[in-house]
């Protein structure tokens, strides 16, 4: 298998599509896992674990504590406070790499609704490394800069570490999926969904797999929350309608 049909298989696999500057970044990673395992690109795709490591040594996971504040203020103002009204509801991130938007969500649900059991904010990645993480909930101690005052309180610094507190644990889960494969995406009736910072790396037919799957997820007239920068154009509105009622858009799935 040659560069050109490795680029393919990752991008049918995982959605991410690699040119220019960030092909030559992913030869490096391709030489390196190949070096470090002592295996040929063919390999890596007839081992399932060695998959998964694979996948896991290109992937780009880093993210944030409350990435675009002012979005996530903005959501929690016009949508929010009406979900957590609900009898029972759920939230997702989609590639929420090491739980950070997670964790974020859970504590501005909790800052909403301190007495809050009945909800699920639910982690989805592919990677099984980076879940791992997330599920444990221990970071550096210099994140705690990127966290509200007063959402610190949800967070105990220790040693150097930043340990997310039960209560924000015990609204939140973590799981695999893949947001790419009808197969590997089997979440149903969340009320919003965040994928941000994800879907640019997209190309077209790839990003309708995602849509498809994201509308079967969400629940009727759920939200769908993605990067400032980043949109659905009209060829899926049939899917998904853009809702601007503030600085930001949002988009509701078309039911």
């Amino acid at each position: 298998m040659n560069l050109e049909q490795l680029k393919e298989k990752i991008h049918q696999y995982t959605g991410n599509y690699y040119d220019g500057a960030r092909l030559t970044l992913l030869k490096t990673k391709v030489n390196s896992f190949i070096k470090k395992h002592n295996v040929t690109i063919d390999r890596i795709f007839e081992d399932r674990e060695l998959l998964d490591l694979f996948i896991d040594s290109i992937l780009v996971n880093e993210t944030s504590f409350f990435r675009h504040l002012d979005q996530m203020k903005e959501f929690c103002e016009i949508y929010l406070r009406d979900i957590i009204k609900k009898p029972a509801y759920r939230l997702m991130s989609a590639g929420c790499s090491t739980g950070k938007e997670v964790y974020s969500l859970g504590m501005m649900i909790l800052e909403n609704k301190p007495d809050e059991k009945r909800v699920r904010v639910t982690g989805v990645d592919l990677s099984n490394s980076v879940l791992q993480v997330a599920k444990e909930g221990i970071y550096d101690g210099s994140r705690i800069d990127q966290i509200p005052p007063k959402y610190r309180k949800y967070v105990t610094l220790k040693n150097g570490k930043l340990y997310i507190n039960d209560e924000v644990k015990r609204i939140t889960e973590f799981k695999q999926g893949n947001i790419v494969e009808s197969d590997y995406f089997y979440f149903k009736n969340y009320s919003a969904i965040f994928c941000r910072n994800v879907i640019i790396y997209f190309t077209k037919d790839i990003l309708e797999k995602a849509l498809k799957n994201f509308h079967s997820a969400l629940s009727k007239e759920g939200i769908l929350v993605l990067a400032p920068t980043e949109k659905i154009d009209k060829e899926f509105h049939h899917l998904f309608q853009p809702e601007k009622k503030g600085k930001f858009t949002f988009y509701r799935r078309v039911n």
